[in-house]
């Protein structure tokens, strides 16, 4: 189990990069009033078929040909996190469409590791492969937040010129 469930979180979209995601989406919310945090990691990916899902998550195998053991934990131990603090766990892919993990949890659950750096795990996700689109969406007894690392990459220079255009006009209407 790891210390923190930001390191799960970051482990899975490591996963999601090297599966090829151009997007990855996560989503942290957190219900004080209802005692639950729930995770959400969504990516575009390459996917998994439907043989191969079940293997991974019955064997806690890997797809990372690369390995000389095929063992992959990352699942895994977020499965038994989720399990052993009274939530539920899972995993939906389609080969071609990418893969969403999902882990629900009692917030308050003696067991429940902290959420830990979250702003830590998505600057390594966004520094391991800047052209992905890193998203994140936290909610927080209603409070959200959102961010995206592709957000006004490419808007960003034009906006800043239509600002500067709309200044000098009310500048030289003055």
């Amino acid at each position: 189990m790891f210390d923190q469930l930001s390191l799960n979180i970051l482990d899975i979209g490591m996963n999601s990069l090297a599966a090829g995601a151009t997007v990855l989406r996560i989503t942290v919310i957190e219900n004080a009033e209802h005692d639950w945090l729930v995770i959400r990691i969504r990516d575009n990916g390459h996917g998994m078929d439907q043989k191969t899902l079940p293997e991974i998550l019955a064997r806690n195998a890997s797809t990372k040909a690369s390995r000389k053991k095929p063992i992959g934990l990352g699942l895994a131990l977020l499965r038994q996190t989720s399990e052993m603090c009274g939530g539920a766990f899972h995993v939906h892919s389609a080969l071609g469409e990418g893969t969403g993990v999902t882990a629900s949890m009692r917030a308050s659950h003696v067991d429940r590791p902290p959420l830990g750096d979250l702003n830590a795990t998505i600057f390594a996700l966004c520094a391991a492969n800047p052209t992905v689109d890193i998203q994140l969406n936290c909610e927080s007894n209603g409070e959200k937040f959102h961010f995206s690392s592709q957000e006004g990459k490419y808007n960003e220079p034009r906006r800043t010129q239509e600002a500067q255009r709309q200044g000098t006009a009310t500048g030289l209407a003055a």
